[in-house]
């Protein structure tokens, strides 16, 4: 390894000083055509790449996927990933490539010392002021050793900014190379914490541990799975259960009327498995998680064994770590995000799938995700399984636990947020994960920024009526959300507002509409709040709050 970093950077300074000698076309065609100038990789020999517009062997890289199982692409350069016991390997390979980069601009300075009295005469001596005509070419070979030399400097500034670079791409906690560096967020990873947990994804291009570090630098901030609908079934007005209306009628385009609830039974969502005696496990169809079939504490086909036991946040972190459930190990406590996706919004008491979930206590469920604090970071978010809010609460506070594992991942999307504006002052975000599209401005705000005009409020009647109405970006098909679409824009590694403000500027740090009703008192819908991310339910329809509009595009 070290061996062909350091080879790597002695040709990368020997084509960018070739001038000092002289013939940089043939310096390339010895090294088998590495170095010659491309357009693409189709101008290069066949074990090269283009690369900055000059041929490359394959051990450079454009991403990870040009690198050999077990490397990473790191700046254009194919490195070996390190475990913990490997850091002062790689240290050691910096040192080296160091130490070649100093080795090689000193051979090259040395030589340019010599070139320059060359230049002046044959034997060394200072030429005679007496013979001008003489002077003249030498003046010439002097300026060319200059420039020679500032092409020197141009090398030398080039391997620091690759050492730099290389800098960047290395942890400043473990010495090891990054290996998440411009990798889309919740590609796997591997991180040794104290203590370790099993599931590390990269987030925002750093490798994290959700829930081990105790703050929201280890969150996920969002969803990675496809987005469930709420099992909403019912239709209702202001105050009671109602027929579901028409298009164009009063209160149309509620969360009943949309969705994959339309078009399934409640009952092709969730397989229960009990496949290891008194151990069920749950598998979601739509999110392709799965989960641990009864509370923390309870066993049996049915859950009737024992009872849910409460834990501490850090006990219900560490209880999943260790737990080996169903046949599998690789269990972990759930993100909020994953928590609130089995929230079954048609139910209360508890609100969630009765029979895929039996014997779930209607109370509070710890998540992984820390409370993005204000002040202090002695917070976590929960999922209440009475009614469904989301919220948080101290982390030494007890609480229920169901344990979940990845099951069939999805493929990782980077960006997650496109933002458009293919109608003027009309913006769309498309989401990759969710696969929903978004009013980018806020009812009210127009303009590439949302700087045009102020968010409007509304009841909740008025919101669904405006999304049913509005053309936008060159789409009349807008809807209001439901309440899962609307809290997948939380990003909880952030507050006030909590949502990501590139790809939806000017968001007020306020309540949000959905479209889903409160099944307990249909008189209350449920809202999100995007100044810490909340999701709590509000009485009182007649009340006005924020509207942004969706639709399903991608």
């Amino acid at each position: 390894m070290t061996e062909d970093l350091i080879s790597t950077t002695i040709r990368a300074a020997a084509l960018a000083c070739c001038a000092l000698l002289g013939g940089c076309e043939i310096l390339a065609a010895l090294s088998g055509g590495e170095g010659l100038p491309c357009s693409s990789d189709q101008s290069c020999p066949r074990d090269m790449l283009c690369i900055d517009r000059r041929c490359a062997r394959l051990s450079t890289c454009r991403n990870s996927a040009d690198c050999e199982t077990g490397w990473v692409c790191v700046n254009n350069i194919c490195l070996m990933r390190f475990d913990a016991g490997a850091g002062d390997a790689r240290v050691h390979d910096a040192a080296a490539l160091d130490a070649a980069v100093v080795d090689v601009a000193s051979t090259d300075l040395a030589m340019l010392d010599t070139a320059i009295p060359d230049a002046a005469s044959p034997d060394g001596a200072t030429p005679d002021a007496a013979t001008p005509d003489a002077a003249l070419p030498d003046a010439a070979m002097v300026d060319a050793a200059m420039a020679d030399a500032a092409m020197a400097d141009a090398a030398m500034a080039d391997a620091a900014m690759a050492d730099a670079a290389m800098a960047d791409a290395v942890s400043p906690d473990t010495g090891m190379v990054n290996e998440c560096s411009g990798e889309p967020d919740f590609t796997p990873c591997s991180l040794t914490t104290s203590p370790d947990y099993g599931y590390d994804v990269c987030i925002g291009g750093a490798c994290v541990s959700p829930g081990s570090c105790g703050t929201e630098a280890c969150n996920t901030g969002g969803p990675h799975f496809a987005l469930p609908d709420t099992n909403q079934r019912q239709c209702y007005d202001n105050s009671a259960a109602m027929t579901c209306p028409s298009s164009g009628e009063d209160f149309f385009g509620q969360d009943t009327q949309y969705g994959w609830d339309t078009a399934h039974l409640a009952s092709e969502r969730y397989t229960r498995s009990t496949a290891i005696a008194d151990q069920p496990v749950v598998t979601d169809s739509v999110t392709g998680l799965e989960w641990q079939g009864c509370a923390a504490g309870q066993t049996g086909a049915t859950c009737q064994t024992g009872s849910a036991a409460t834990m501490t946040r850090q006990h219900a972190l560490d209880h999943c770590e260790g737990l080996t459930w169903g046949g599998s190990s690789d269990w972990r406590l759930p993100d909020q995000y994953e928590l609130q996706s089995i929230v079954d919004h048609g139910r209360f008491d508890p609100s969630i799938d009765f029979d895929a979930f039996p014997a779930t206590p209607g109370v509070r469920f710890w998540s992984s995700s820390s409370y993005r604090a204000i002040v202090g970071d002695g917070d976590a978010w929960y999922v209440s399984f009475d009614y469904g809010d989301v919220s948080h609460e101290g982390k030494s506070l007890g609480y229920d636990v169901r344990c979940v594992r990845s099951g069939q991942p999805v493929a990782p999307v980077i960006p997650r947020f496109t933002r458009a504006e293919n109608v003027v002052d009309q913006p769309v975000v498309a989401d990759a994960v969710t696969r929903l599209i978004w009013q980018g401005c806020t009812a009210g705000q127009t303009g590439a920024t949302c700087q045009t005009g102020s968010g409007e409020i509304k009841t909740w009647q008025q919101a669904l009526a405006y999304c049913e109405g509005l053309t936008w970006g060159g789409s009349s098909d807008w809807r209001l959300p439901d309440t899962k679409e609307l809290a997948s824009l939380v990003d909880d590694t952030r507050v006030e507002p909590s949502i990501d403000v590139t790809a939806f500027p000017a968001t007020p740090e306020s309540w949000f509409w959905s479209s889903s009703s409160y099944a307990k008192n249909c008189s209350a819908a449920w809202s999100v709040e995007f100044q810490k991310g909340s999701v709590i339910y509000f009485f009182g329809k007649i009340l006005t709050e924020y509207v942004r509009c969706v639709r399903t595009g991608l």
